[in-house]
């Protein structure tokens, strides 16, 4: 309802005053408090609201959340008279209620603040266009306290974590280093937690320096250790569930990704691909970060697992890491996995992996806002990729309804362009950028924190 009010009244700026937004958007926080984090502990109030809860949702949803038409200013003024004075005596008795185990900077801080959570999906070269949405949301003084990313979508979400803020130029300076070479190699190798496919993707060697990885033995950050909270999504394949053999992937495809634009390959992978999505007894949902047992993953070797497209990409853990075999081989026993492979599949715009989150307290708050982004979406302009993209919408449409919103581009590079040069890197950040433009009026204000309104009871 906090939504549909913000855009109604950015689009008609007469329907409510800046008191009245922040009396109703405040009434509407506080209908939501469940929980309040406190010395690192949760404090449930969830009952002591529950009165007030059902008496804004009665009173408010019919008029926020009209069957038809718009918000009406007539049907707002009767709940305003009165709204202000209910909400800030329901929240004074709620303090002195749990003044013992709350104080009341707390309460008061999760009603008022928001957190920003920033959803990434997979799809290549797509998603070159979130970082338009990260330089963007720099400018604007946001700053994500939860990042959640599949596959391309997970790497940029590590690239993210590991800056404060923003750094164009860093970015700019990491893609200009890449290339096939460093990524990708050819070799015929084994395969133990992956599936084996025409590309072995090498991520340590191509971008591990950046996480601190080198020859002396440092082996980068795991999950748990990043400076912003990263959630990585990754398919699992039921054990004895995968439909071919493994040598079958590999040769699946020639020895590069643009191999299927030849018209006699691509309808073969592409059928190879929709036995995984369209079989719900094949895949599995993994969150590596968030499920019990992930927290201290390698964090590469979560964004390569959630990278590794069947038939193009493999992705496998060869090193001696007894640590990370170990990790490795609890999970996927305990779950019943035989192999890892591309997040996409089963949860390509991972939101509601970001709600549970956030409602778990893993980010110290449950009041957030939801931003997901969504480069490999439907686009009658790339028909080569249509079939695909609608494979993808079937579990894209079910986190629709977990993020406050999705944003669905039209524009972005190509999927195959996963080593951009610099100038297709700058127009990819230019796109991202001016496609979140518009949405950013109502992004701005819906986390910009509410005003008190009244001092704390004496």
């Amino acid at each position: 309802m906090e939504l549909q009010l913000v855009r109604a009244a950015i689009a008609r700026p007469g329907l409510v005053n800046a008191h009245e937004e922040a009396v109703l958007r405040t009434a509407l926080s506080l209908a939501r408090l469940y929980k309040v984090r406190h010395a690192g502990r949760d404090i449930g109030i969830g009952s002591y609201l529950e009165p007030f809860r059902e008496e804004m949702t009665r009173r408010l949803k019919p008029v926020l959340l009209p069957p038809r038409g718009n918000i009406e200013r007539e049907q707002l003024l009767p709940h305003l008279r009165e709204l202000k004075e209910r909400t800030i005596n329901t929240r004074d008795q709620l303090v002195r209620r749990v003044a013992n185990r709350l104080p009341f900077e707390a309460i008061d801080r999760e009603i008022r603040h928001k957190q920003l959570v920033l959803v990434m999906g997979g799809g290549g070269g797509t998603a070159y266009v979130y970082l338009g949405v990260m330089s963007l949301l720099d400018d604007y003084g946001l700053l994500p306290k939860l990042l959640v990313g599949t596959s391309m979508g997970s790497i940029l979400a590590l690239f993210r974590s590991r800056m404060p803020r923003y750094e164009q130029d860093e970015v700019v300076g990491i893609v200009r280093s890449l290339s096939w070479r460093k990524l990708f190699r050819t070799l015929s190798t084994e395969n133990r937690y992956g599936i084996p496919a025409a590309l072995r993707l090498f991520l340590r060697s191509g971008i591990g320096r950046y996480f601190g990885v080198d020859s002396r033995g440092n082996d980068g950050p795991r999950l748990s250790q990043l400076p912003i909270k990263t959630i990585i999504a990754v398919s699992g394949i039921r054990r004895g569930k995968l439909p071919h053999p493994l040598e079958w992937y590999e040769k699946l495809i020639a020895s590069s990704p643009r191999q299927l634009l030849n018209p006699l390959i691509l309808p073969r992978w592409f059928q190879a691909i929709a036995e995984f999505t369209t079989r719900p007894d094949i895949l599995t949902r993994v969150h590596l970060g968030a499920d019990e047992g992930t927290a201290d993953f390698d964090a590469l070797d979560a964004a390569g697992f959630s990278s590794a497209l069947p038939g193009i990409i493999h992705y496998d853990v060869f090193r001696d890491d007894p640590r990370m075999h170990a990790l490795l081989n609890q999970y996927m026993g305990d779950h019943g996995i035989s192999r890892f492979i591309d997040g996409g599949l089963v949860d390509n715009v991972p939101s509601r992996a970001a709600w549970r989150a956030v409602h778990k307290g893993e980010i110290g708050t449950r009041n957030a806002f939801i931003l997901a982004l969504n480069g490999f979406s439907m686009k009658l302009t790339t028909p080569l990729w249509l079939a695909l993209e609608r494979l993808a919408e079937l579990n894209v449409a079910k986190n629709r309804p977990w993020a406050h919103l999705t944003h669905d581009f039209k524009r972005t590079l190509s999927p195959l362009t996963i080593v951009p040069t610099v100038e297709q890197l700058l127009t990819a950040v230019d796109v991202g950028r001016s496609a979140l433009a518009r949405d950013m009026q109502v992004v701005a204000r819906v986390m910009a924190p509410l005003p008190r309104l009244a001092p704390a009871p004496v």
